[in-house]
């Protein structure tokens, strides 16, 4: 018999030290550590390597490299050279820094970037569609396919040029030309996207395209293994005959599917598994040498003051800010706001640590209260949503003994204050003493009532504008514009761009519950 692991990481986000950057706190995750685990596999099996998008964009770091000291050479790439992978995929967010910076990581990679639907004006290929490659004997086909949603998502000019094909149809066209010419013994795709449906049950979860991973494992014939992402999820599977994984985001596992042959060479069985970091795992000495001094230089800017508060940003209880409304979420919503030119907006207190800002302002305490990698969106909402949203997040309320408390759904099994939203752009009351779906007694909006049959630009960040927190009417709204720029970067710039920001409280919303006196909310 013969062995062959097929290992995968995929969205990365730039995370090669085991840090979240939010504190000097070493956490089971990033490349440094991935690498010990790959090099332990070459040492049992042949290895071919992939990694599937998303790889040279997301943090503190990489923006560092990108926005404050760019380097001539690629510090991912060099990284990524070293653990000699074998091909790579174009995840969306490869192209946030343009197209010169995306022609330079395939220029000075060592590997090929894989690339089946992506295609210039005159048709040719941007990079090779698919690779060959003989291990042990055995040919394994690999082809690349990036979701197809990428021009909805980038500026312009950073795609400029560039033709996003249906990642279906690309995908089973090329894998029709390799089975065609070339006598393939495992037929991979691995396609920086997810799944549109449930992979349990089928039941269709969206329908723009974004993802099609479904689709890909159910219709595509002479296909072996199914790498997917994008959605950061963690999964290994099989689906429809076919392995399956989905290693998650910054390096927190290893995708692995183990490929059995007879002597033959003819493929046995497909094994899909995912292994996790822990604190046991040392990193990898080459690849924290040659990323030490960024990680360094990041870590020393991340200390440095980018901006200053005048007035209170600072959160000292989260319960009472999420009650009362509070000057961070103010700022969030402000920002959001300016960035989109959405005249409303909606943003979460994500948990319990986030602590707001002082008044001197850091890198560090921007990825530490913003603590997920969300871009924006604008939707076009009609107010009889924007209502039902407000009455979904005033279910995060209970009454116990006469008090406001914590509903059990937003506890239990898993906490998610992150579920419940605060409103700008909007003047709204709510009262805690009516029956759930019966709390929204008005909602003003330019000083008319909100008109239900109209819609309203708002911006919400992208999980929420997936209908994710039982917002599901969200998913079906219109998308008026999509800013594929994480907020850490986004929040960061703004600081920047103003040096000083003031802090503004919370007068647009009133939470009604008895013994609330009026002199305890903002003015209206």
């Amino acid at each position: 018999m013969k062995k062959i692991s097929v290992l995968v990481t995929s969205d990365i986000h730039g995370y090669v030290m085991p840090t979240d950057f939010s504190s000097k706190s070493v956490l089971p995750m990033g490349l440094g550590k991935l690498m010990t685990i790959i090099e332990e596999e070459r040492k049992h099996s042949a290895v071919l390597l992939l990694d599937n998008g998303d790889f040279i964009q997301g943090s503190p770091m990489t923006y560092y490299e990108q926005k404050v000291e760019p380097h001539g050479h690629n510090q991912m790439i060099k990284v990524a050279n070293v653990m000699q992978y074998d091909a790579a995929i174009f995840g969306n967010h490869e192209f946030n820094y343009g197209l010169h910076t995306v022609k330079t990581i395939v220029e000075q990679s060592q590997f090929p970037w894989l690339a089946a639907n992506i295609k210039d004006e005159k048709g040719h290929y941007f990079t090779q569609p698919s690779m060959i490659k003989e291990i042990e004997g055995v040919k394994v086909a690999v082809v690349g396919i990036t979701t197809q949603f990428v021009p909805y998502w980038e500026e312009p000019a950073h795609i400029a040029g560039l033709i996003f094909e249906d990642a279906f149809t690309s995908a089973q066209q090329e894998i029709a030309n390799l089975r065609e010419k070339f006598a393939i013994d495992v037929m991979i795709v691995a396609y920086h996207g997810g799944f549109e449906a449930d992979v349990q049950t089928g039941a269709r979860l969206e329908e723009s395209r974004e993802n099609i991973g479904y689709q890909l494992c159910q219709e595509l014939e002479g296909v072996d293994v199914v790498i997917t992402g994008h959605q950061h999820r963690e999964l290994a599977l099989h689906l429809f005959g076919k392995a399956v994984v989905q290693p998650g985001t910054k390096g927190i596992c290893l995708g692995k599917v183990e490929l059995l042959f007879n002597d033959e060479g003819v493929l046995q069985s497909t094994s899909p598994s995912l292994i996790y970091l822990d604190e046991t795992i040392p990193l990898n000495v080459e690849v924290q040498n040659i990323i030490t001094p960024l990680y360094e230089k990041t870590e020393k800017w991340l200390d440095q003051r980018i901006g200053k508060i005048t007035g209170d940003l600072v959160i000292h209880d989260t319960f009472e800010a999420r009650l009362k409304g509070h000057s961070y979420v103010e700022l969030v919503n402000r920002v959001q706001m300016e960035v989109t030119g959405a005249s409303i907006s909606c943003a979460s207190i994500f948990n319990d640590t986030c602590a707001g800002f002082q008044n001197d302002v850091a890198m560090r305490d921007i990825v530490t209260n913003y603590i997920y990698p969300n871009t924006l969106k604008v939707l076009s909402i009609e107010g009889r949503h924007i209502v039902a949203a407000l009455e979904q997040s005033a279910t995060y309320f209970t009454m116990e003994n006469g008090k406001p408390a914590i509903s059990e759904a937003f506890k239990y099994p898993k906490e998610q204050p992150y579920n419940y939203d605060l409103w700008s752009g909007i003047d709204y009351t709510i009262d805690l003493t009516q029956p759930a779906g019966q709390r929204v007694v008005s909602v003003i909006f330019q000083g008319q009532p909100l008109q239900l049959s109209q819609h309203y630009h708002v911006v919400m960040n992208s999980y929420r504008a997936t209908g994710a927190g039982n917002f599901d009417y969200f998913k079906t709204c219109p998308v008026v514009k999509d800013i594929q720029t994480d907020m850490t970067e986004l929040l960061a710039d703004y600081f920047t761009k103003h040096g000083t920001v003031e802090a503004k409280q919370m007068t647009n919303m009133h939470l009604i519950y008895p013994d609330s006196a009026e002199d305890s909310f903002p003015s209206r």
